[in-house]
């Protein structure tokens, strides 16, 4: 089941803004994960409990600062398909080529993968490998980095969500990592998920445990100040009860097209904060990467 402990509810305290001259500690306070008394799952092994009607992850940072502009991908690879060596076998690097021209003007500074058997093979493709450090995860999910820019200060994988029988391969997960900026200090939070399936079911325990597991896994890690990002194959359209009660707990700012549109990315802080958005096209995968400026 996904890691961390609840936190007490501070009923009053929630109930106050996050701006302005909010205090560390209680900035913390309100960020940490807090539950309702209603649960979804069936008593199954994920199981979830809903947020707190009060908490959510839709502002920008307890307080202020110069915003730092980060560069995010998210990418399904089809590696079985693209990588295997009884199929395309890399299709001559067509992904490294693609991930290497989006970043050609902006170096990315976080990219999430799914479907991603080797990392570091898809770095190598792209000539990236020297600039960049991966962190591997459970379920062919990874997460690189610019290692030049920003400094690894934890990471982790919990679980979130299992297939249902009739298109089981497995659970599913959500990487997680922390980050701090090399020069500036300011944090981030970044997740990487591959949602369960069959598509828009939420899978086993269904669409609100699987929302509230991946929330659960934000709000479990997520310190003060930090920018949060969640991006992946979520499985699962804008339509879906999964997706829509993550949107209501902190900002979907993209969607792909891919499969009626599972490719999404969020962040605490909304559209008014993103600079740029783009669909890059599938390199010979099945899905679209995307990617998005932000200033968090």
């Amino acid at each position: 089941a996904p890691a961390g402990g609840l936190v007490g509810d501070p009923a009053p305290l929630a109930r106050r803004s996050l701006r302005g001259a909010t205090s560390p500690a209680l900035a913390q306070v309100l960020l940490s994960w807090r539950t309702s008394g209603e649960s979804a799952g069936d008593g199954r092994w994920c199981q979830a409990s809903a947020p707190a009607a009060d908490w959510n992850l839709r502002t920008c940072s307890a307080y202020g600062g110069q915003p730092q502009e980060v560069k995010v991908m998210s990418f399904n690879l089809f590696w079985w398909y693209l990588f295997g060596q009884n199929f395309r076998n890399g299709n001559g690097g067509s992904v490294g080529r693609l991930i290497a021209s989006g970043g050609w003007q902006a170096p990315y500074d976080f990219m999430g993968f799914q479907e991603c058997d080797d990392v570091d093979r898809v770095l190598r493709d792209a000539g990236l490998d020297a600039e960049y450090h991966a962190v591997h995860g459970d379920h062919a999910v990874a997460i690189a980095y610019r290692a030049s820019e920003w400094e690894l200060l934890g990471h982790g994988m919990d679980e979130v969500a299992e297939d249902r029988p009739e298109q089981w391969w497995g659970t599913r997960g959500a990487l997680w990592a922390r980050f701090r900026h090399t020069s500036d200090g300011k944090t981030v939070l970044f997740v990487n998920h591959h949602g369960p399936l069959p598509v828009g079911t939420g899978g086993r325990c269904g669409r609100h445990a699987t929302a509230w597991n991946l929330l659960k896994t934000i709000g479990t890690h997520v310190e003060d100040g930090d920018g949060v990002v969640l991006v992946g194959d979520f499985n699962a359209d804008a339509g879906t009860q999964t997706v829509s009660e993550i949107d209501s707990r902190i900002h979907r700012v993209f969607t792909g097209s891919s499969f009626g549109g599972v490719d999404h990315i969020f962040s605490n802080c909304g559209n008014e904060h993103v600079v740029s958005r783009r669909n890059l096209g599938n390199g010979g995968s099945d899905h679209d990467a995307l990617d998005v400026v932000i200033r968090l």
